[in-house]
Formats: structure tokens, C-alpha cells, sequence
């Protein structure tokens, strides 16, 4: 029988290099955006495979440039056949792959040792090392990265290099509906145990909404930011506010010149969903129409009205009492629609009011960590569907 820590090297598919879960079963179900991956390395290198063995089962890869980071070394030597036999993977299927003057990317991480993914049109796989001018460890294909990225090697760098720079919505398809997530300020980001610094926004809330891709007529693509000032989302058809973005019980977070981006945005045709704020400190200047937060009552019940038949239903059933809630709504004008309210007093748990072209879709959910997001995820996923189907 396997150790736990022989397990964990083997299902150590996902990240680059350093960003280590402790469950090894997340590995096989998260998926991470390439900007994580960007973040998380010490080292980006393009290269080419200079020569392939295979007799011996091995390759060695040119470095022709750094793209991130500053590498002494010319070329990596990778022993292939020592690789692990997986579901998926083998080091004949490796072999199969590589070819010489194949273009490669090496995305590694520098410590004590190098823990690496490489990438060779469509196919991302895994070496490690604790001796860079010896010979590299290969261990497996990662084919649960494929939903990163796949494609050509030369497609995969234009990329890197664009967000890198600090280009948006890089390589995404052209009829994309395009959802700005504002995270990352008032909730903890997912914890990344790593030996070196990494940066990362994405909050549970923020790899919740992205994991929607989907059942709908458009794809979808993602990008989230800090930036209450919201700079990047001219172009943007959703503007998701994350949990506590507006309001915690610090205080209100937002300033007028935000509050008008946010009301000219909806009037231009935009939608705006708001996931909970707290009630203590919201103030609604960002918002066109009447409406109160209040505190939510003690284990609220959630009941739909006919409207919101389709937000509970489209493309998740709901169980409505696994619905968590935060801070809820009350005295909203007659031109808000109500989708779902509080059983017993009738508090607003989901609503929606239009504004010039726009929309905003006004929730009490709660994601604030984990075990909140994962009770509403369903619903996540339900809300982007039913904005999407009023999108002008």
C-alpha cells in the first residue's frame, strides 16, 4: 500500500510547483487559471527539445529564453522512462509525444529543488529535481491541465507573454460573454502552502463563478481584480461585486467616482450581480433605485416567488434550505423584481432591477470561505445562467 506521501507525489499534477493542497483530492477537481500558474513560478522558460533518445528513453531540452525569472542553465536533460504507469500516463505515451525541435514551455518553481511542468502542444507534464544540470526526474502526463490550456506551444506563448505584460482577456473566443469578478479585498484568498512568496486572488468565491463553463449559448471568460476602481471593465457584459466588496464592518468601500462606473455601467447595458455586503456600513450610491440592507434573521427559510421559478430550477435544481445567507434587503422600490425572499418576514434574498439597458441581480449569498460557497454553488451557477439570459 502506498504512503500518504507517496499518494500526494502522484496526484501532484496540478500546480506548479510549489502551490501544495493538503487534501490530495483537490487536485483532481480544482481547476487553475493560468494567471495562478503564472504567479506561482519562479521561472518560465521557452525552449525547444533539442534531441530524443529513444532507446534510453530520454530528451533534452534547449532554454532559448526567460520569459519570467533568470536561469544559468543552457538545456535540462529529462530521464522519461522512470515516469510513473497512471491512468493516462506512461513514459511510452511521453515518448510518443516528443519530437525534436519541438517548442516547449517550462514553468518551474526554484527552491531547494525545481518542481516543474512542462508544456509541448496540448500536453502538460510534470519533472522535478534537486540537481539542475543533472538529470531531470519525469513523473507523469497531466491531462487534468488541459483545462488550463491546450492547444500549440506557439499559441500557449503568445499568451503567456501577453498576460505577463498585463493584457485582459487574452485568447479568449470572440463571441465571449466577458464577467469582471471584483475579489480578493474582504475574503481570505484559497491557501497556498508554498516555499516561496506566491500572490493569488482567487477566493473560493471567485473559482466558484469561474467554474461555470457550461450550457450556455456563449462561452464565458473570467478575469478578476482588486481594483475597486473597476479600470478594466470597459467591454465587460457581467460585473460580479464579491463578498464584503462594498461593505464590511469595517466600513463602506467604495467611492463616488466607483459608485458611478458601477450605475453607468448597468445603464449602458451591463449587469451587475452583488453577492452579500454588510448591512451595518452599506450605503447604496451604487445603486439606482430604493433599497435597505438589514440583518438577515436566525436560519432564514428561503421562499421563490413565480419569477424566480427559472433562477431555482435553470440549470440546477436548488434545495433552498442549503441556501447560505448573509446580511438580507428590505424596502425595495416597485420597479424591483423578486426572484426569492425570506420565508417568514419577507426579506429580499434574490431581486433584480433594471436600469437604463442594464441589470442588477441583488443577492443575500454568502461566500465568505469553503463550506458557504460550496452550499451556494449551484445557485452561482444558476445566477450567471439567468444573466446571461438578460443580457441585451
Amino acid at each position: 500500500m502506498r504512503t500518504k506521501n507517496q499518494f500526494l507525489h502522484i496526484l501532484f499534477l496540478i500546480f506548479i510547483i510549489g502551490m501544495f493542497c493538503s487534501h490530495a483530492e483537490a487536485f483532481i477537481h480544482r481547476e487553475f487559471t493560468t494567471h495562478e500558474i503564472l504567479d506561482a513560478c519562479t521561472n518560465i522558460v521557452f525552449g525547444k527539445i533539442k534531441s530524443v533518445d529513444e532507446n534510453r528513453k530520454t530528451a533534452v531540452i534547449d532554454f532559448e529564453e526567460n520569459i519570467k525569472g533568470k536561469t544559468t542553465l543552457d538545456e535540462i536533460k529529462i530521464n522519461i522512462g522512470i515516469g510513473r504507469y497512471m491512468e493516462g500516463s506512461s513514459p511510452e505515451m511521453m515518448m510518443k509525444l516528443v519530437k525534436a525541435d519541438m517548442p516547449v514551455i517550462m514553468f518551474y518553481q526554484h527552491t531547494d529543488r525545481i518542481e516543474c511542468l512542462g508544456y509541448v502542444n496540448g500536453t502538460w507534464f510534470r519533472t522535478r529535481t534537486t540537481d539542475p544540470t543533472g538529470w531531470w526526474t519525469y513523473t507523469h502526463i497531466c491531462p487534468y491541465m488541459l483545462r488550463t490550456f491546450t492547444g500549440k506551444t506557439v499559441d500557449f506563448q503568445k499568451v503567456v507573454r501577453a498576460i505577463l505584460a498585463g493584457e485582459k482577456w487574452v485568447a479568449i473566443p470572440e463571441n465571449a460573454v466577458k464577467v469582471l469578478v471584483l475579489t480578493g479585498n474582504s475574503t481570505s484568498s484559497i491557501p497556498i502552502h508554498s516555499p516561496v512568496p506566491v500572490q493569488t486572488t482567487v477566493t473560493y468565491e471567485y473559482r466558484a463563478i469561474r467554474s461555470v463553463h457550461k450550457g450556455t449559448k456563449r462561452p464565458l471568460a473570467y478575469e478578476a481584480t482588486t481594483d475597486r476602481a473597476l479600470p478594466d471593465s470597459d467591454g465587460v457584459d457581467i460585473l460580479w461585486l464579491g463578498q464584503g466588496e462594498i461593505a464590511t464592518a469595517d466600513g463602506y468601500l467604495l467611492n463616488s467616482a466607483t459608485e458611478k462606473r458601477i450605475k453607468k455601467f448597468v445603464k449602458d447595458g451591463g449587469i451587475v450581480i452583488v453577492s452579500d455586503q454588510d448591512s451595518g456600513t452599506l450605503k447604496m450610491g451604487w445603486l439606482e433605485g430604493k433599497l435597505k440592507s438589514v440583518k438577515r434573521p436566525e436560519l432564514p427559510m428561503v421562499k421563490t416567488t413565480k419569477q424566480g421559478k427559472k433562477l431555482f430550477t435553470t440549470p440546477n435544481p436548488i434545495e433552498l434550505e442549503q441556501i447560505h445567507l448573509g446580511d438580507t434587503w428590505t424596502d425595495w422600490d416597485k420597479n424591483f423584481e423578486i426572484l426569492a425572499t425570506t420565508g417568514d418576514d419577507e426579506k429580499l434574498v434574490v431581486g433584480t432591477r433594471k436600469h437604463g439597458k442594464g441589470l442588477y441581480i441583488i443577492t443575500s449569498l454568502r461566500n465568505n470561505n469553503q463550506a458557504t460557497v460550496a452550499k451556494n454553488q449551484k445557485l452561482i451557477e444558476n445566477i450567471l445562467h439567468y444573466a446571461m439570459s438578460r443580457l441585451n
